[in-house]
């Protein structure tokens, strides 16, 4: 042992000598020994730290009381060594961070302290540097409206921000070393185990959509951004994720494709969802080789109940109709709302036409019943037009077409009930395609033409009327009768300009035969009326407004024409028809209501818009001579007339038997074929040349 003495004094020496590490020895409260890097660390000389220096004066005032006690308890041996750091003061007062390591020993038979002290300034500022950038990105992340979580190489949480703790409603400290099994219902925590795997096997970055539960059970839809992020030696740390909330996202996303896809009123599949629906039930009948039934139904007399009632009881209707409907069809049957009062019916799976048929019959009869609608009962029925695939056609448009023409057949035999297609429906319709198309092309080609029919005052026997009637000469068909195309006209949108040329010939007409009548050799003949019918449509839609200024530009006194309308207008309180009547009225046109008796009359309306005239329906003269209810009826009309100042025509007269009949109950004038068939303009004016009654 003693021969390595020396080789010991060596190292002692070297150690002392240290440039990284400051020796040094404390006694009795002063440095007896120092080595240069530690006078060097705080900038004094050895000489000047063993000269009755303080140890004291070397740290700052905070930490001097705890480095005081460890000395203290070093040098009476309470505490053989200690491990200690302060913050130190350099002889021009700058501070710096140091570490001692001190041993209790005796020097020269006292106690004493050796210690090495090492500067650690720049770690300690790298320490805080760091300690500083992580305190702020922690405040940065917590500040992150999102949640963000992160996870270790297992999956396990390490850590998350403000957010996710509000966000799942469980505390950071309670989440740090759990799982996804610990926080979430198990069908979740698999789906988030298995994307946390996938992930760990190929690091980088991961998107995806999913449910998140809070802790309260609501689930929410989210989208996760993840990323990895690897240790300080490169291996696989863990992960980071970022939760965005898209749960009004896809509330609103819903709203949008339910408002697109939905009818807003009744709550059924629209067209756009139908079709969708048809094109695929039409895929699995042809895979199937089944069969398929549309049922195309529309509500009778919906448009009373709307017009009368008003358009919000109208909806009242609509949605209590469809529920209907829905309850006397399958769960797997579609209930669609095209628009207005038109529902379609798809039945899937139809292995017979009979059971399409007795759906149909089952939504008939579910409509008869009384709707009450805000204290008000209307009825209604339902007109049902039905085609099927794949036997009367294999695409969606021909089979929706073909149910709507089947429905419209429906309506044509009576209504309340239902029809199966038929090819001479289609028939049928293409010839109306080929009208519309025709009447275009004829109201630009002026194909039109009036004959007049007489009517004749039964007390005087003279003519005083006559009604322009509307005929459409075809070029390849002949002379059309209006029963065959008007409807189709008001369909398609000419009536109105077909209206306006009506009545503007009728004017030139009756404006020439004033003239005419003025050079008759009977003088005292008064000027013939002219009546000239008004479309509904073209009524309501107040397409009559210039009708005033053009009896003007002719001279024609407005009391020699009158216009006839149907008895149903005088129902419909709409402005315009309002309006339109009272114009009539104010510019001195008469105004007569044609069929009445045929429809639903409302006799106070009679008097409110000042009436003129009344037709008898062609329907009761027909029985008068044999029917004796049809001529009670006449007789009443007229009575009924007369008490309210309103003049009585009927229509229809065609025996003499008929004429006197009439003559007797007081009716004041008659047209038809006894008088006189309907005869082409200048026809007419011989006529009245003539004199003929």
């Amino acid at each position: 042992m003693n021969d390595r003495l020396p080789e010991a004094d060596t190292l002692l020496h070297g150690l002392l000598r240290n440039a990284l590490i400051g020796v040094y020895v404390i006694q009795h409260q002063r440095f007896v020994y120092v080595n240069r890097r530690l006078a060097d660390v705080f900038g004094y000389t050895q000489e000047e730290l063993c000269a009755d220096l303080d140890p004291q004066t070397l740290v700052a005032s905070a930490g001097g009381p705890r480095a005081r006690h460890q000395l203290d308890r070093r040098t009476v041996w309470e505490a053989g060594e200690d491990f200690h750091d302060f913050q130190g003061i350099r002889k021009n007062g700058s501070r710096l961070d140091v570490e001692v390591f001190g041993v209790s020993t005796s020097y020269a038979g006292a106690p004493a302290i050796i210690g090495m002290l090492l500067d650690v300034s720049e770690r300690s500022a790298a320490e805080r540097a760091v300690a500083d950038q992580l305190r702020f990105i922690g405040q940065l992340v917590d500040t992150i409206p999102s949640p963000v979580f992160y996870k270790d190489e297992d999956g396990r949480y390490l850590g998350c921000n403000a957010a996710f703790e509000e966000f799942i409603g469980v505390e950071r400290a309670k989440l740090v070393g759990r799982s996804v099994y610990d926080l979430s219902p198990k069908d979740l925590a698999d789906r988030y185990f298995a994307a946390d795997q996938a992930l760990f096997e190929r690091p980088g970055k991961q998107t995806y959509e999913a449910a998140v539960a809070s802790a309260d059970g609501t689930r929410r839809d989210v989208v996760f951004y993840k990323a990895t992020f690897n240790k300080a030696d490169g291996t696989l740390g863990g992960l980071v994720g970022v939760i965005l909330d898209i749960s009004e996202r896809k509330r609103m996303e819903q709203a949008v494709w339910r408002e697109a896809n939905y009818d807003a009123l009744t709550g059924l599949p629209n067209r756009r969802l139908f079709r969708d629906r048809l094109s695929e039930e039409l895929k699995r009948a042809q895979r199937s080789a089944s069969r398929l039934a549309l049922l195309f139904i529309d509500l009778d007399r919906f448009k009373e109940v709307n017009d009368t009632l008003g358009h919000d009881v109208g909806d009242q209707l609509l949605v209590q109709a469809a529920r209907r409907i829905c309850m006397s069809v399958r769960a797997s049957d579609t209930v669609s709302r095209q628009g207005g009062d038109e529902f379609i019916v798809i039945l899937p799976q139809v292995v017979e036409a009979g059971a399409a048929g007795q759906v149909a019959a089952d939504i008939i009869q579910g409509l008869a019943a009384p709707f009450d609608l805000d204290g008000h009962l209307a009825y209604v029925s339902a007109s049902i037009g039905i085609a099927f695939y794949p036997d009367d056609g294999s695409e969606m448009e021909t089979l929706v077409s073909y149910a709507d023409q089947a429905m419209y057949a429906a309506k044509a035999l009576g209504r309340n009930g239902f029809c199966h297609f038929t090819q001479s429906m289609q028939t049928h319709a293409m010839e109306r395609l080929e009208i519309g198309t025709d009447l275009r092309q004829a109201v630009i080609a002026d194909e039109f033409l009036l004959h007049y029919q007489p009517i004749v005052d039964l007390a005087s026997n003279r003519v005083v009327k006559a009604e322009a009637l509307l005929r459409w000469n075809h070029p390849r068909r002949g002379l059309v009768q209006p029963a065959e195309f008007i409807s189709i006209a008001e369909e398609i949108g000419v009536i109105g300009d077909i209206g306006n040329w009506v009545f503007h010939e009728a004017i030139a007409a009756a404006t020439r035969w004033q003239s005419l009548q003025s050079e008759m050799p009977r003088a005292g003949q008064a000027p013939i009326q002219i009546s000239v019918n008004i479309s509904p449509q073209q009524f309501i839609a107040g397409k009559c407004g210039d009708w005033s200024e053009c009896l003007r530009r002719h001279g024609l006194p407005p009391h020699l024409l009158a216009v006839e309308i149907t008895e149903g207008l005088l129902l419909d309180e709409r402005q315009a028809v309002v309006d339109t009547l009272l114009a009539f009225r104010n510019a001195g046109v008469q105004v007569s209501i044609d069929d009445f008796g045929t429809g639903y009359s409302a006799m106070s309306y009679l008097k409110k818009f000042d009436i003129d005239y009344l037709k008898i329906d062609r329907s009761f003269v027909h029985g008068l001579t044999h029917e004796p209810s049809d001529l009670a009826i006449a007789e009443a009309v007229i009575v009924m007339a007369h008490k309210l100042g309103i003049k009585v025509i009927a229509e229809g007269v065609e025996t003499d038997s008929q004429r006197e009949l009439l003559r007797q109950a007081g009716c004041d004038y008659a047209q038809g074929h006894l008088f006189s068939d309907p005869l082409p303009a200048h026809e007419f004016g011989a006529y009245l040349s003539q004199g003929a009654a």
